[in-house]
């Protein structure tokens, strides 16, 4: 009798093979231990690349739209990104490694992997639009002055969350909420 095997599970699990081990120093047979699969199963049935980019689009699935849609949504406005910056600086990086995953992988693999850009693109495309909709709602609600600013706030806050996966490797949550606070009091 064969056994199913549920291959958005077997996604999954090579997320975090994938974070801790980048995509060009990982091996095929590193990642099929990790899945529990067959090196020839895992060779077949997508191939490195491909399963790279399923990873992502897991990961982006599980943890990032997710978060994306809140901050979109919440009547909040910026205050909903500062919680997500929040958020991210008080993580326990050990316990949950794979908060900047699609960072790391599209700084290792951008120009080499071509099929990333199109996933890294979409990505920074839903942060830009998730926070320009939560910045036009404080907008409207009198918390910024000058609507003309906010495609400036957007960069300025998308650098700040690249900065932030950077900084997490070096400094305390205490520093990283500092750093933060001090970023959104520069919104107007």
């Amino acid at each position: 009798m064969y056994k199913r095997i549920d291959l958005d599970q077997l996604i999954k699990k090579a997320v975090p093979i994938f974070w801790e081990n980048g995509y060009r120093a990982v091996s095929y047979q590193e990642l099929a231990e990790g899945m529990g699969i067959s090196k020839s199963f895992l060779y077949n049935q997508w191939g490195k690349e491909q399963l790279l980019l399923d990873s992502i689009d897991s990961y982006l699935s599980e943890n990032i739209d997710p978060v994306f849609h809140f901050i979109e949504h919440s009547k909040k406005g910026v205050e909903a990104i500062r919680e997500v910056y929040h958020e991210v600086a008080n993580s326990n990086f050990n316990d949950d490694p794979c908060t900047c995953m699609l960072m790391n992988i599209a700084l290792e693999l951008k120009q080499e992997l071509k099929t990333l850009s199109p996933v890294y693109d979409q990505f920074l495309k839903n942060m830009r639009n998730s926070y320009s909709a939560a910045l036009h709602n404080t907008y409207k609600a009198g918390g910024i002055k000058d609507i003309n600013k906010i495609p400036e706030f957007v960069e300025m806050l998308v650098g700040l969350m690249f900065g932030l996966n950077l900084l997490l490797h070096y400094k305390q949550s205490s520093e990283l909420i500092v750093y933060i606070d001090s970023f959104f009091d520069l919104i107007e």
